[in-house]
This record gives structure tokens, sequence and C-alpha cells, in this order.
């Protein structure tokens, strides 16, 4: 080994190597920017196995293959991404899923990666590692368990068969069609059923000085963009635009805040520049600052509009990635998810930093960006198009 690993790192490995040697499965919960992946690592490297197997995501591998050589790791290390996983056939003594609340969280139909895992490694000894492992609803936890064979919720055939014992289900009706909600589940009784696998970490005790900070801002938009969303709002129809069903209302009327709109398969530019002119003139156009963005069409128009800011997507970008030399992160349009935006606050975050971390979000009063900041960033809740549409119920 050619570093030093912090204490917090060294207490870490030995419960994984006791966790691995006792039930064949450990769950590593830890902040992002922890150093979980040397933790991770150097458990293994104590382990018996030899052949390991590594799944991530594709902006995480070169994190990956970087820490595997500065650890100066012995062992057979294979490290593939989720969407190349079919590609991977063999035995392995190891299989650590890495991010997997990415790819096999989802429920209740079987997530296709959780299918081929479990097809092809069901009882080879598993590494779990996720910061937000179930960041909007414990039913999370059960497929990630059930590719595990060592795992009591291995035994179920389904998620349906384990949800009449672990979730209350309940009907919701989305414009006139009743759905299947299996959200709300018995979080203590599934907490009981995974703490014996789980070693978990908080940011406070990775010694962080600074934890990041969310900062709303709310951006005035122009006569022409607000006449553009009355007009899609009230006939569904803008230009070569047709709002059929209301997630493509709601994302056309987001996209239009954002200064763009996607028709067919171009994004096209409506001309609003609040965004780009609130940034400028509260942050300006330096190395200091990154700006996500979830649209393609409104970094496409930052992407020129800036010439010093790092321009960044709020989905890709939001693992994996280091920022903590960044002094002004900016959310200038939010992803859907709870746990992206869990994962990207954290971009900032390091041991070293020496300046708060203040994570600047900005959206219209009254918009479709403002439901997504009180949703995700405030209810912790993944963004659906009927929250916004409850909001304002005249509208539609």
């Amino acid at each position: 080994m050619a570093i030093t690993l912090l204490l917090l790192q060294i207490q870490g490995s030995k419960q994984i190597q006791k966790l691995i040697i006792q039930h064949l499965l450990a769950i590593v919960q830890a902040p992002e920017r922890s150093g979980k992946t040397l933790m991770v690592i150097d458990a293994v490297e104590h382990l018996t196995c030899k052949k390991i197997l590594v799944i991530t995501k594709k902006a995480a591998i070169s994190g990956w293959e970087d820490d595997l050589k500065k650890y100066e790791a012995k062992k057979d290390y294979t490290v593939i991404n989720y969407e190349s996983l079919h590609k991977v056939s063999g035995d392995f003594d190891l299989i650590i899923i890495d991010e997997f609340h990415y790819a096999i969280s989802s429920f209740p139909k079987t997530p296709a990666k959780a299918k081929l895992i479990r097809n092809n490694w069901l009882n080879v000894p598993k590494i779990l590692i996720s910061a937000t492992p179930a960041a909007e609803s414990a039913s999370q936890w059960f497929h990630p368990l059930w590719l595990c064979g060592s795992h009591p919720f291995s035994k179920y055939k389904n998620f349906y068969s384990w949800a009449r014992l672990f979730v209350n289900k309940k009907q919701r009706f989305i414009m006139g069609r009743a759905i299947n909600d299996y959200s709300e589940a018995k979080t203590d009784r599934i907490m009981d059923e995974v703490r014996p696998y789980l070693l978990q970490i908080t940011r406070e005790q990775t010694g962080f000085k600074y934890q990041p900070k969310i900062v709303p801002h709310y951006v005035e938009l122009g006569p022409r963009t607000m006449e553009l969303l009355a007009t899609l709002q009230r006939d569904r129809v803008l230009a070569g635009f047709v709002a059929d069903t209301p997630i493509k209302l709601i994302n056309g009327l987001y996209q239009i805040e954002c200064g763009c709109l996607k028709i067919d398969d171009e994004y096209h530019d409506t001309g609003g520049r609040e965004y780009v002119n609130y940034i400028k003139e509260h942050w300006g156009d330096t190395k200091d600052v990154a700006i996500m963005t979830r649209w393609i069409g409104q970094r496409k128009i930052f992407e020129k509009e800036f010439k010093n800011a790092l321009i960044l997507s709020s989905h890709s970008h939001a693992e994996g990635v280091e920022l903590s030399h960044i002094e002004h992160l900016i959310i200038a349009s939010m992803d859907y998810s709870t746990a992206r935006f869990q994962q990207r606050n954290a971009r900032q975050a390091s041991m070293h930093r020496k300046t708060p971390i203040n994570v600047h979000i900005l959206m219209t009063r009254g918009g479709v960006s403002e439901a997504v900041f009180e949703a995700v960033a405030l209810k912790h809740k993944d963004f659906k198009a009927r929250m916004f549409i409850n909001r304002h119920p005249k509208g539609f």
C-alpha cells in the first residue's frame, strides 16, 4: 500500500471485512467525498478473494482506477459501468456494486441490471456502496438485497410478494387512472433486516469542517418568457411543441423558464437570458464558478455565454465528480431525483476546504422550477408532474 489511510477508513475497512466474513454481504452507507472507495479497496485487499468485479457509473470508473493504482492493489479487479455489464461473464470471488441506488433500486418492476446480477452471481459475496441508498422510500432497499443470496430478501420471488409484508400499498388516481403506489414502506421493519449488514458513516464522523448549505434564488422572468409560458399552459401547443401528456407539459414549461424548448429531438433557443444575466450579475464568469443544468439546451446556451465558468450536467455530473476547488456551485435547473440532489450537494465537500459550502439554486417563483425545489430539496421526494399540477388545479 502506497498511501496512508485515515483512522476512519481503517476502522471502516475492518468492519467491512467482518461483515463479509460473517454474512457474505456488506452495505456501506457513507457520505460523498469521504474516502469510502479506498476504505473498500483496503478491506478487499485483506480478504481472501482474488478476482473482483466492480460495477459503477461510467463517470466514476476513472476514480476507481486511480484509487486502485494509488493503493497499489495486488488483486485482479475488473471495473465496469452498469451500461456495459451485459458484456461481462465468468466467475468472481467478490462483487462490489458502487452507487447501487443508480440502477438497481427502482420499484416495483425489477430493474434489468438487478436481474442480470442475480442471474449470474446470486451467491457471490457482495459489497454494496451508496451515500443515498433509499433516499425517497425504504422500498428502494428490496432489489439491491434481492440479488444477494445471503440476505433474507433474496428468498422472495419478486417485489410484489415482498411488498405484501413490507409495504402499505395504496392507490393514486392520476388523470382518472388508478395507479398502485408502493412508496409507503414499513421502514422500521425493513431496517431491522438491513442493519445487521450495514456500515453507516455520518458526515459528522468524516471530519469535514463545512457542510453544504442550500441557498435559493428567485429569478424574475421577462414579459416574452412569461408570454411563452402562458401560451403553452393554455393551449398545450407552442410552435412545433405538443404537450399531450402531463410530463411533456411540465418539462416544456421548465425548459422555457430556462431559455430553451426541446421540439422533437432538437433543443431550440427561446432567447430568454434571465438566468444567464442573473448568474453574471451575482457571481460573474470566473473559474471559481460551476453551473449545473438539467436541460441540454440550457447547457448549450451557457457554454456560449460563459467563457470561464465550468458548465456541467445536474444529472450525469451529480456523482463521481470532484468540485472541492469550486467556490460557487450554481444549480440553474434541477434534476427530478432527490438522490442525485443529495449527491450533487457534496461535490464541493473536502477535508481540506477552507471556505463554507453554498449551493445556489435558481428558480422562478410560482414556476415548475420552484415546485421541483420544494419537492426534491425541501421534502426529499422525487419530483412528479402531479406535484405541480396539484398546485395549479385551475390552470389544468
